[in-house]
Parts: C-alpha cells; sequence; structure tokens
C-alpha cells in the first residue's frame, strides 16, 4: 500500500512539474512579445518631431520630445 502511495505522489509531482514548466514557458513567450518596441509608436515619434521642426522655421534650436517608450 506505502508502494502505491509513493508511486501516486511520483505521478503528482511529475505532472505539477510539466505543468508549472510549460505554464512558465508561455510567460515567457508573452513577456518577450510585450518588450518589443511598437512600430507605430516610433513613427508617431519621428512624424512628431518632424512636424515640431516644420511648424517652426524659425527657430534655431528645437526641443526634442522624449524618445518612445
Amino acid at each position: 500500500m506505502a508502494n502505491r502511495w509513493q508511486r501516486d505522489a511520483d505521478g503528482i509531482l511529475i505532472f505539477a512539474g510539466l505543468f508549472s514548466a510549460s505554464v512558465a514557458a508561455i510567460v515567457a513567450v508573452t513577456a518577450v512579445q510585450d518588450l518589443r518596441p511598437n512600430p507605430q509608436d516610433t513613427s508617431a515619434f519621428y512624424l512628431a518631431n518632424i512636424y515640431q521642426l516644420l511648424a517652426n522655421p524659425n527657430v534655431s534650436r528645437v526641443s526634442i520630445l522624449a524618445t518612445p517608450a
């Protein structure tokens, strides 16, 4: 009877380990995708800076907007 409980416990531990590894891999993949910069944010950043330069041609020094996040 003790052997059966030990085998059941081993099976549960193996399943829990595989399950947690799978969840960790999925979380890691989604986190990496969130770290990539959004191309639309980058385009908007540069377009806003170009607009600022073109809108004020008499200004010798133009303050650059904050970099895109």
